[in-house]
């Protein structure tokens, strides 16, 4: 048995880690965090200085240090985690904060059949 023949994706059950223990989605949301955080912060303080083709350079170098430094930092978060722990936390957070509507039952407290 090849090496290929290991890693064919019908036979994977989660999402293989590909960047300091964490996945392709996990690294995408990084970036788009990142980007969405540094880029208009780098661009309004090169604009002050005079430079805005310097504000995309330096708005580029601190997205790839965020992520991974992001990334170290999910790694040792989802350490003796089960798979898609962190993505379940993320969405009961956004269902509590009534972000986004939970498919979950969230509410404790005394349930009743509703009959007399």
């Amino acid at each position: 048995m090849s090496n290929l023949e290991v890693l064919i994706t019908e036979r994977l059950n989660e999402e293989p880690a590909i960047f300091k223990g964490c996945s392709l989605s996990e690294l995408t949301w990084m970036t788009f965090g990142a980007v969405a955080i540094w880029l208009p912060i780098c661009l309004i303080v090169a604009a002050l200085i005079g430079s805005v083709t310097m504000g995309f350079g330096f708005g580029g170098i601190m997205v790839v240090f965020s992520v991974i430094v992001m990334s170290l930092t999910f790694r040792r978060l989802k350490t003796n985690r089960p798979h898609g722990y962190y993505q379940l936390a993320a969405h009961l957070w956004l269902a509590r904060h009534r972000l986004i509507k939970s498919p979950f039952v969230i509410r404790s407290g005394v349930w009743d059949l509703g009959r007399t």
